[in-house]
């Protein structure tokens, strides 16, 4: 699909939701995070799908919450 900068909703899907960067996909054994930009895994292996870490990498960016929250998946699998 070409981007148009004209068009106001190029860079949203039909149903008017906008296309989300990075998305969690079920792989065996869990879930691993894919870069619909970057075309490839992000991050680790997860047991539980990591919602909020989803949530916070397709919304603000913050890097301390990030981080906290990368600390806590890994603790996780401990």
């Amino acid at each position: 699909m070409t981007k148009r900068f004209d068009d106001p909703g190029a860079g949203q899907l039909a149903s008017g939701v906008a296309k989300r960067r990075y998305v969690a996909r079920g792989v065996p054994g869990g879930y691993r995070i894919w870069d619909n930009k970057g075309r490839r895994w992000w991050g680790d292996h997860y047991d539980l799908c990591p919602d909020d870490l989803l949530a916070e990498l397709n919304g603000a960016k913050d890097p301390a919450k990030m981080t906290a929250l990368l600390k806590r998946h890994r603790a996780q699998r401990r």
